[in-house]
């Protein structure tokens, strides 16, 4: 026999043995799937259903099971099963094979919905998971060396979606198109995974959700620590560009430490503290604002539209939900609005009515001309708004607000309602320039003008921020009137006059 037919005879035998081979193992696989289906439901405790079985050689020996169901807690009164996937595939490790012992390398699970519920006495539908029911030992013992029959090395989940629900309250979230990889997933110890994924609720929506972390599901309760990187989304109606975090999840309980979301064209910095459920739900935040953008905020048409760049340093709690939060939340700060405008609600018309008598004819149109800042338009604008302020019971207070602007200082106090409404009283003092475009030298000058000489009026604003209806202060109108008029009988009656007039009723 020559070389050449040699070699080709033991080809061809090493041919017929792969082949003969891969045709043991197929038969060996098809013979035990269904031990495969009973070693899941045994390591979960839980009843696993599947549908069609086939099997694969592409890239390694595989079992894929079709139309799978693994059963919720049987302790709940589940309407929905714990898992539905479209198809799980199973790869399987050769040599435990051949010694006919199952081993999973990996399992690909595609288009999973896992349902994540909550009971009200806190208990979680996956706590059982970690606790599966023992089995009787075998007779003799353990046998001596190998790995246990079900072992798995890697985990993949693909196109999955899901679903946490809070009995107690109704309220859920979603994740979708998620993405999981898990290496040497097991119950009693932590487990790395990296997870992809995209959030949609009524209030937040978020693209590209990634992070990488531990699953611990030996804990007392489950929790997930990690990275976060997620974006772009959105905040009710406000644009989120980018949000990186570390985060602490032990459902009902998250934390968010060194967040920084990227928003308004600034930055927005903290901690988080959310509970979702119990005595303690609800929301405590750190936060700290840089270089917003308030122009870009969404505002309704019938409400001033506001600009400028907002600093702000502060913290937030309140409870959880939409309408309860809106009217329980506290919260303490300081801000500062840099080169701001809040359209509609400007001071330069009720100030020209309370020095129109001191002007000679045309003044007022010079006015509005050297001095836009404070007169031209009903627009308020200003080169620095700052303050505190407390949140409480719906309503914004600041006892120590000042604006600023080159034809004006006004520093008041008073509050602002979550609703738009206003209640305010400031004290505006004229630049110098002004004050002398406006007093000169008028009789009146040296009663309304303050130790500085500047010309200073007090007014009150109420009603709608988007046009809040500002007078003068009573006292300070009588004033007027008695500069007006001079010291005389008829002053003093025009000015006891007026104050009534425009003084706010007993308890009004």
């Amino acid at each position: 026999m020559t070389r050449r037919r040699r070699v080709a005879v033991a080809v061809l035998g090493a041919l017929l043995l792969a082949v003969g081979t891969l045709a043991a193992l197929v038969a060996l696989a098809s013979r035990h799937s269904d031990r495969l289906v009973a070693a899941v439901s045994k390591n979960l405790g839980r009843t696993v259903d599947a549908g069609r079985v086939a099997l694969t050689v592409v890239g390694g020996i595989g079992v894929t099971i079709a139309d799978v169901r693994i059963a919720d807690d049987p302790a709940l009164d589940a309407q929905e099963p714990f898992l539905a996937a479209r198809r799980f595939e199973m790869r399987l490790r050769v040599l435990p094979l051949l010694r006919r012992r199952l081993v999973v390398d990996r399992i690909v699970i595609d288009e999973p919905v896992v349902n994540l519920v909550r009971e009200p006495s806190g208990r979680m539908n996956v706590d059982s998971l970690r606790k599966p029911p023992k089995s009787p030992a075998p007779a003799g013992g353990a046998p001596q060396g190998g790995r246990p029959a079900f072992q798995l090395a890697d985990l993949r989940l693909r196109h999955g979606t899901i679903r946490y629900r809070e009995r107690a309250s109704g309220r859920a979230v979603e994740l979708a198109e998620v993405a999981v990889d898990a290496r040497q997933p097991r119950f009693d110890a932590p487990v790395p995974i990296s997870v992809r994924a995209r959030l949609a609720t009524q209030d937040l929506t978020l693209e590209n959700i990634q992070s990488q972390g531990t699953l611990d599901l030996a804990a007392e309760r489950p929790t997930y620590t990690g990275s976060v990187e997620a974006g772009p989304g959105m905040l009710g109606k406000i644009a989120v560009d980018r949000l990186t975090a570390t985060i602490r999840a032990t459902p009902p309980t998250i934390d968010l430490d060194s967040a920084t979301a990227a928003t308004l064209g600034g930055t927005v910095s903290g901690t988080a503290h959310v509970t979702a459920a119990g005595e303690e739900a609800g929301l405590t935040a750190t936060l700290d604002a840089k270089g917003l953008d308030l122009a870009k905020l969404p505002a309704p048409q019938d409400r001033p539209h506001p600009a400028g760049t907002l600093a702000l340093h502060g913290t937030l709690a309140g409870p959880p939900g939409g309408a309860a939060f809106a009217s329980g939340a506290t919260g303490d700060g300081r801000f500062e609005v840099g080169d701001g405008r809040i359209v509609g609600a400007g001071l330069g018309r009720p100030v020209l009515d309370v020095v129109q008598p001191f002007l000679r004819p045309g003044v007022a149109d010079r006015l509005r001309t050297r001095y836009p800042d404070l007169f031209e338009g009903d627009d308020l604008r200003f080169t620095r708004l700052s303050g505190s302020g407390r949140l409480r019971g719906g309503r914004i207070r600041s006892d120590d607000f000042v604006l600023a602007a080159p034809s004006y200082e006004a520093r008041g106090e008073g509050s602002l309602g979550v609703d738009g409404d206003v209640d305010a009283t400031v004290r505006l003092a004229a630049s110098p320039a002004l004050t002398d475009d406006v007093l000169g030298q008028s009789r009146a000058r040296p009663m309304l003008v303050d130790a500085r000489g500047q010309l200073v009026i007090p007014l009150h604003a109420s009603g709608p921020l988007r046009h809040p209806r500002v007078t003068p202060d009573p006292a300070f109108a009588a004033t007027v009137a008695r500069g007006l008029l001079g010291e005389t009988g008829l002053g003093q009656a025009a000015g006891d006059l007026l104050e009534r007039l425009l003084a706010p009723r007993h308890k009004r």
